[in-house]
């Protein structure tokens, strides 16, 4: 199976905090092991997810067997959003990444909390704001870089949004830059050679997150 690479692409919305709470509490909870199918591209399903734990890809299988990724989410992460509000079909495959503990926040849910939680509709806006402005500055900034680069600048994406223990595999962070995974072991292991990594099964754990973004900021 080959993979195609379609850039960290939009922004995904963070659940963080006492809205975090909410909607842990009032959705419903689901275990997904590591590979499970979480929802298919054409799925008329409504509501959207929120990533409790683990790590979810989110991606497209072709009919040809390709796959392309467009993004590695973490704990925090929402999905499944876009194709809620905007009242179409799922647009993308998801898959649980790594064991993965997720928060199903349905319809009838998401109405309530529109119609009695002012600071849930607020949060809704300003994260979809924030992803359109953020798919344009990766697709700006992302155009010419090596791929060292890239994969450096996922590395430091990632640790901001889900903190320093990133369950990715080195596979994983390949298909999300396009690049190979000889070139990302490569890329991956010289950053653990100098400190602002370390290096475990089926994750990364960023030592040195100021380090690391000084590199992808050259």
């Amino acid at each position: 199976m080959q993979t195609a690479y379609q850039s960290e692409g939009i922004a995904p919305i963070r659940a963080e905090g006492e809205l975090a709470a909410l909607l842990r509490r009032e959705g419903r909870t689901h275990r997904m092991a590591a590979g499970a199918m979480i929802q298919s591209r054409g799925d008329e399903d409504d509501g959207f997810w929120l990533i409790a734990a683990g790590s979810v890809s989110v991606c497209r299988f072709g009919a040809d067997g390709n796959v392309t990724v467009f993004a590695v989410l973490g704990a925090g992460d929402v999905f499944g959003e876009l194709a809620h509000f905007g009242g179409v079909p799922r647009q993308v495959d998801a898959v649980a990444q790594s064991d993965a503990v997720l928060v199903r926040i349905g319809a009838d849910l998401i109405d309530r909390l529109l119609a009695q939680e002012p600071n849930f509709a607020r949060w809704l806006l300003k994260s979809l704001a924030n992803q359109l402005r953020a798919a344009l500055n990766r697709i700006e900034s992302d155009r010419n870089l090596s791929a060292e680069l890239r994969v450096i600048r996922a590395i430091v994406s990632m640790a901001r949004r889900q903190g320093p223990e990133l369950s990715v595999t080195q596979q994983a962070l390949a298909d999300l830059v396009g690049v190979s995974r000889v070139t990302t072991g490569r890329v991956v292991g010289k950053l653990a050679e100098v400190g602002l990594i370390q290096l475990a099964y089926r994750r990364i754990e960023v030592v040195n997150l100021a380090g690391l973004a000084a590199l992808a900021n050259r």
